[in-house]
């Protein structure tokens, strides 16, 4: 065996390190491969989230002692703050609320404020993990808050009602960063306020149902 014949077949410590050289060159591009497929397959909301936004709402209301309905448009405002159970499903808490500067609700009034209120526990679930697709049900309380000034004049009257709150709608988010969402929603609420009495006139068993358009930014 010459030296041409050793020099071929090489030691066979230095095959074992080019052997460890490789190895440590693949097990990055490997590593950032699994993390880059983790991260196209992370769900829109994960672990802790935050979410706030308006839009605009038309609200109908009606009670037992009529048949007449009432309906306005207004501005709505929301706030929501969850956390993760699963890939599909987050539990959060919501705070809703309605105001229409005009309802002219009540007869004989000049003006009035109507304002709604609802404090909500609320589930979110995403049918497919890859997409922003999402329902969204939740109960809780609700408050009604009704202002109105006498046509004789004098100070406003404020009259407010409670009772129970129901929310439910179909919502997308719309990554625009690793830690922010747009949020888009059509959704419902309906506030069961109860009694509402006030000088001029009572309104027995009161329900607004408020359907609305929203569009908030999330934080994931």
């Amino acid at each position: 065996m010459d030296a041409r014949d050793l020099a071929g077949r090489g030691c066979p410590a230095t095959h074992g390190n080019r052997a460890v050289t490789r190895a440590g060159a693949v097990l990055p591009m490997l590593v950032g491969l699994l993390a880059t497929g983790a991260e196209a397959q992370r769900p829109h909301r994960a672990g802790l989230w935050l979410e706030t936004g308006g839009g605009f709402g038309y609200v109908r209301i009606a009670s037992s002692g009529s048949t007449n309905v009432t309906s306005a448009l207004g501005s709505v405002s929301y706030l929501r703050v969850g956390a993760l159970l699963s890939d599909k499903v987050m539990l959060g808490v919501e705070n809703f609320g309605f105001v229409d500067d005009m309802l002219g609700f009540f007869r004989g009034d000049t003006s009035s404020v109507a304002e709604t209120w609802s404090f909500t526990v609320v589930v979110l679930w995403y049918p497919w993990r890859s997409s922003g697709l999402f329902a969204k049900g939740g109960v809780g309380a609700a408050q009604g808050t009704f202002t109105v000034t006498p046509p004789g004049g004098g100070p406003p009257v404020t009259a407010r009602g409670t009772g129970v709150g129901l929310t439910f709608g179909l919502g997308y988010d719309q990554k625009i960063s690793r830690k922010f969402a747009l949020t888009g929603c059509l959704c419902a609420d309906i506030a069961g306020i109860g009694d509402v009495v006030l000088p001029t006139t009572r309104v027995d068993d009161m329900i607004a149902s408020i359907y609305h358009v929203t569009i908030g930014i999330t934080l994931r």
